[in-house]
């Protein structure tokens, strides 16, 4: 049986890399690693848990997954300033819009999601003040 985990993550790069409304927002996609040349904004997924449900003689009912994605964008103010935070939270808005009671069945899975925590941040990378916004969601995924 496939890994619904891979299948849950391919599902989720695809998703949420072919809306326009995300697209016209950022540069990408990515899973646990935005390469040092990505142009920001970008969308980021980190896989924080996972665990099988298993039922009688191990059936595996799905994988449920809490992955925290966000928006993350280059501040465009100086250290002390007030941050504009509009940027990354349309960013982050969208990805609620569209991960928030979603629900889908492809010929390689069935999956849903929702919003378990809502997720801001700021961090400091060689020199750069960058801001993220989004959540962490539980993610639901069965292979068929």
């Amino acid at each position: 049986m496939p890994n619904e985990e891979t299948l849950a993550q391919d599902y989720l790069l695809d998703y949420l890399g072919s809306d326009a409304t995300l697209q016209g927002l950022i540069n990408g996609v990515w899973l646990r690693t935005v390469p040092v040349s990505a142009p920001m904004p970008a969308v980021k997924l980190d896989i924080l848990s996972r665990e099988d449900l298993m039922v009688i003689n191990l059936f595996r009912v799905w994988a449920d997954l809490t992955i925290l994605v966000r928006g993350t964008a280059e501040s465009k103010s100086g250290f002390g300033e007030a941050e504009d935070w509009s940027e990354v939270e349309a960013i982050g808005d969208q990805i609620d819009t569209l991960l928030h009671k979603h629900e889908d069945n492809t010929s390689a899975i069935q999956i849903h999601s929702f919003r378990e925590e809502s997720f801001s941040d700021e961090t400091v990378e060689d020199g750069k003040l960058y801001l993220h916004s989004g959540g962490i969601y539980r993610v639901r995924a069965k292979a068929v």
